[in-house]
């Protein structure tokens, strides 16, 4: 202590000596002081490197695992899209059967005939009420498909998981129209 700080008096001594936590005068005296003379700063986002740079690790190992999932780009390619939509009922959305589903997509993906997949989340925002339509189910998910025609993408359609276990599945054809310039 320098000759200009103000000791402890023997009433905040004898009450330090009974607590586990200072009183919390003193408390705030004492961290006032500290960031005056700069060696306290206020609590702010500090980067600790061991856990960012683990973090950095696994997204990017996260990132190699997924990118065989990612359809191939195939620029050139003309053939016809068709909208796969997965429909059945939100309280039956299993992850037990999600590997089955990876390894069709997969195998789409290889082919170059799956250009884009998604799982639909949250609650639908309704923009025109319409009378309920009794047992109606949700769409779940999709996957968008390239093929020559319409018979191959109702082939292609026939070999998803979601058929197998009791899901409706809605095929589509779409065409892409290029945004205003």
């Amino acid at each position: 202590m320098t000759e200009d700080d103000d000791p402890l008096s023997p009433e905040q001594l004898s009450a330090l000596r009974g607590r586990k936590s200072p009183p919390p005068s003193l408390e705030e005296a004492t961290v006032a002081r500290l960031r005056a003379m700069g060696v306290l700063r206020r609590p702010g986002f500090v980067v600790r490197p061991i856990p960012a740079l683990l973090a950095l690790c696994a997204s990017f190992l996260l990132g190699l695992a997924v990118r065989p999932l990612l359809p191939a780009r195939h620029p050139g390619d003309s053939r016809p899209l068709f909208l796969l939509l997965l429909y059945g009922d939100p309280q039956h959305r299993g992850q037990e059967h999600r590997p089955e589903y990876v390894a069709w997509a997969r195998g789409l993906a290889a082919r170059g005939q799956l250009t884009g997949d998604g799982e639909l989340t949250g609650e639908a925002d309704i923009l025109k009420e319409t009378a309920p339509v009794a047992g109606s189910e949700q769409p779940l998910g999709f996957f968008v498909l390239r093929a020559s025609d319409r018979a191959e993408a109702l082939k292609l359609s026939m070999g998803c998981p979601h058929l197998r276990y009791g899901g409706r599945v809605e095929l589509r054809p779409f065409v892409v129209r290029p945004g205003p310039s």
